[in-house]
């Protein structure tokens, strides 16, 4: 039995992460899939945006009040920024990382400046969700497009704008893996993480996927997180 806590990206909530708690759960591991603060069942708290510490502490918070040990944590696109940040946290606890169409920021840097340039953008400020458009990503039904569509919501800026902290020897020393989608458009941060790993050699998987794995292709993606 694995224990397993499955971190969404932006717009989204734990219930991103639902079609894959479900076969993880059926074949025995221990699933968890929290919502950021200020995001899924949380979207009601936005009276103080998140800081990137903020969802590091929302995950490290969950480890130790569950008391969570040898933990896989996976992060989904933003969702990776959050346990890259959470390692440094609770590195104790964890097995290893793995980040899902995700991209990994180096410490310094800020996830909203990993492709370019960043403007000069209020960290109180909140990007809106736009509906997905079911010809956008071929690996997604009709059905699951609007079930997506009722329950996105907007993502807080602030946790983008903050600089990736540097990483302790221990956070340094868990184990990374990375997973990318061959189906996602150019121009999504995880793009930086895989050609720099590219350009190292270092290993990663793919799977034939749009950018939402975990609800496009639940088994795939469940039996990579478990081989």
């Amino acid at each position: 039995m694995t224990v397993f806590v499955l971190v969404h990206g932006a717009f989204r909530g734990g219930w991103a992460w639902s079609r894959v708690r479900r076969l993880l759960a059926a074949a025995g591991h221990e699933v968890h899939t929290p919502s950021l603060t200020g995001m899924g069942d949380r979207r009601h708290l936005t009276v103080e945006p998140p800081t990137l510490d903020t969802w590091a502490l929302d995950i490290a918070n969950l480890l130790a009040e569950e008391d969570l040990r040898d933990v896989v944590l996976a992060g989904h696109s933003l969702g990776g920024v959050a346990i890259a940040a959470a390692a440094r946290r609770c590195a104790d606890r964890l097995a290893r990382l793995v980040f899902v169409d995700a991209p990994e920021p180096l410490p310094g840097e800020r996830a909203a400046g990993l492709l370019g340039p960043v403007p000069d953008l209020p960290r109180d400020l909140w990007l809106p969700a736009k509906p997905l458009d079911p010809a956008a990503d071929e690996s997604l039904d009709p059905a699951t497009v609007a079930w997506m569509n009722a329950r996105l919501c907007p993502t807080p800026l602030g946790p983008s704008l903050d600089p990736m902290p540097e990483q302790t020897e221990a956070s340094s020393a868990v184990p990374r893996e990375h997973v990318f989608c061959t189906g996602t458009p150019p121009g999504y941060p995880a793009s930086v993480t895989l050609e720099r790993l590219r350009a190292a050699g270092a290993p990663y998987r793919c799977i034939d996927s749009g950018h939402d794995a975990p609800l496009s292709c639940p088994a795939e993606l469940a039996a990579l997180l478990t081989g």
